[in-house]
């Protein structure tokens, strides 16, 4: 028998739960153009992507493909332990491949940067602005600009690993070729420190959506039975493009963290007449909208990996005393007796006059005592004027 083997390697970082846990964590992709492998390629790096929101190891991942049969070998870097991990599933459901990996994972690792807290990072999501409203005729999309970023949050909530906010009456971009390029010349948003700030959120996600229309346009007089056939036979017609670009930021600077580009093609395999609106039941039941909910699921879980190492940062919005509340309570996972450090916040200017924000570890210590859902009450050593803690200051576990 011939054998064709395709070595994938993935060097990430895992989150892990406790000694001798097997974790089982799913992936799926679109199949292109018959290629199987490339499909199981993108699905094992979603499957590990989950993974690693779910361990705490450094894991790498050998995964062999023997004509079409995966066999998979997962080395666990952490103090020395070594696990294994198999694809226990898979399905291919016409152009769509699902698996699932297990994963047995072992503790004692962090991140490359030492971040260990496992508190839930709230993040706020704008509106997406479309770059070619016409595009959403086809189907009658035009909700799209609010409702897919607001199947986005739904998504990230139903993940759990981060909690998300619906802003998508907000719009971020007035030049949408150029975006996210914005007046700052580094770059940041000065909208965005303020979305962040009235939403009490440490990340703000926003996206301009790029591409919806026909891969294949066609001008109305070219529709003729003849090219329709033809296109058919080319599977060429009723092909449509979704192309978002996804920008996360910094609610506290306004800085861009990461970027990520969604492309996708799926076919609308429905009338061109019908107008079934963005996000409907309908909506979902097409291959298009398969597509998109995919595309919907894998963003959630990169935007979710990419936050993962981040440090978890909260403000003070109010002092009293010795006491302090910060923005952030039970459910970012703050439990009572936990500590943080405290850094003061200062607005600098650059030598083009664009404020920045700079925070300075102030070298001070607060403990939780009271918890409530979206705040919390800790307690500095002194007096916060004595320390000159002030309202607009946060507080940070690394």
């Amino acid at each position: 028998m011939r054998l064709s083997w395709l070595t994938l390697t993935f060097a990430l970082l895992l989150a892990l739960p406790a000694v001798g846990d097997t974790i089982e964590a799913r992936g799926q992709a679109v199949i292109y153009n018959g290629d199987v492998a490339d499909a199981r390629y993108r699905a094992t790096q979603q499957a590990i992507k989950q993974a690693v929101l779910q361990a705490s190891s450094r894991v790498r991942a050998n995964e062999r493909l023997n004509n079409g049969e995966v066999d998979s070998s997962v080395v666990v870097q952490s103090g020395g332990a070594t696990k294994n991990a198999n694809i226990i599933a898979e399905s291919i459901d016409g152009d769509f491949l699902s698996l699932t990996i297990s994963v047995d994972v072992s503790p004692e690792a962090m991140c490359d940067n030492g971040t260990t807290n496992l508190y839930r990072k709230f993040v706020g999501v704008t509106g997406f602005a479309l770059q070619t409203p016409q595009q959403a005729s086809l189907g009658n999309l035009h909700d799209i600009t609010r409702l897919l970023p607001k199947s986005l949050v739904d998504e990230i909530n139903r993940q759990g690993y981060l909690r998300a906010l619906s802003a998508t009456n907000i719009t971020m971009y007035p030049d949408l070729i150029n975006a996210p390029t914005s007046t700052n010349y580094d770059g940041s948003l000065t909208d965005v420190a303020r979305i962040g700030e009235e939403l009490g959120v440490q990340y703000v996600v926003s996206g301009v959506i790029r591409d919806i229309g026909e891969l294949y346009p066609k001008h109305p007089d070219q529709k003729t039975p003849l090219n329709s056939l033809l296109s058919w036979a080319n599977k060429e017609d009723h092909q449509r493009n979704f192309v978002v670009d996804i920008y996360v930021y910094d609610g506290f600077s306004g800085a861009l963290i990461f970027e990520d580009r969604v492309q996708e093609v799926g076919e609308w395999d429905i009338s061109e007449r019908e107008k079934i609106g963005f996000g409907s039941g309908r909506f979902w039941t097409t291959h298009y909208g398969r597509v998109v909910a995919q595309a919907l699921w894998a963003s959630a879980l990169d935007t979710s990996d990419k936050l993962r190492c981040q440090p978890f940062v909260a403000n003070i919005f109010r002092t009293e005393g010795n006491k302090i509340h910060i923005s952030a309570g039970s459910l970012a996972g703050i439990k009572q007796g936990d500590q943080f450090q405290v850094f003061r916040r200062y607005e600098i200017f650059d030598q083009m006059q664009t404020p920045q924000t700079q925070l300075n570890n102030a070298n001070i210590n607060v403990t939780i005592t009271q918890v409530q859902p979206n705040f919390a009450i800790g307690e500095l050593s002194v007096d916060a004027r004595v320390l000159n803690v002030q309202q607009q200051d946060v507080v940070i576990a690394w």
